[in-house]
């Protein structure tokens, strides 16, 4: 008996050292979303030229949008300026959305050049994405083999 005892709490061990190594993982993992994000907003501070406000003054603003952000009328209408001002960034940098599909997994080479042109991959879809000028994007698709399809600007 006192060797299943000691088996059976050698293997609650082990299992308890896995949960806590799938902890770390996790927590690793929603610190990098959370990194991501932060990134992701402080990019929008500087699309929208805010980047030179202190931070107390834009904290403040911060509080105000905070308040209003309750009124669905008003998130709308933000969410239509905020899709015609990228909708415009984008025609003045000729950038568009596009999408880049292969019919077999492309080369290493055909990789390491879509994400030197801004593409992402996109596991679920199975295919590559971005924001991005098209004329680079076609001519590396064409050397490598992949089709580009542009996408409705309206619909990004």
């Amino acid at each position: 008996m006192r060797i299943n005892f000691y088996e059976r709490r050698s293997e609650l061990e082990r299992q308890k050292i896995a949960l806590l190594g799938k902890e770390k993982a996790l927590q690793e993992k929603e610190r990098k979303e959370r990194t991501r994000k932060l990134i992701e907003l402080g990019g929008l501070l500087v699309k929208a030229n805010l980047d030179h406000i202190d931070a107390k003054t834009l904290y403040g603003a911060l509080l105000t949008l905070q308040s209003q952000a309750e009124n669905s009328t008003i998130l709308t209408q933000w969410s239509k300026q905020g899709q015609i001002a990228f909708a415009e960034k984008n025609k003045a940098d000729n950038t568009i959305p596009l999408v880049v599909q292969f019919q077999n997994k492309p080369s290493p080479e055909a990789r390491t050049a879509l994400r030197a042109l801004g593409l992402r991959w996109n596991s679920i879809r199975q295919e590559w994405q971005g924001i991005t000028q098209p004329e680079p994007v076609q001519n590396a698709a064409k050397e490598f083999g992949g089709k580009v399809i542009l996408m409705d600007s309206k619909l990004a």
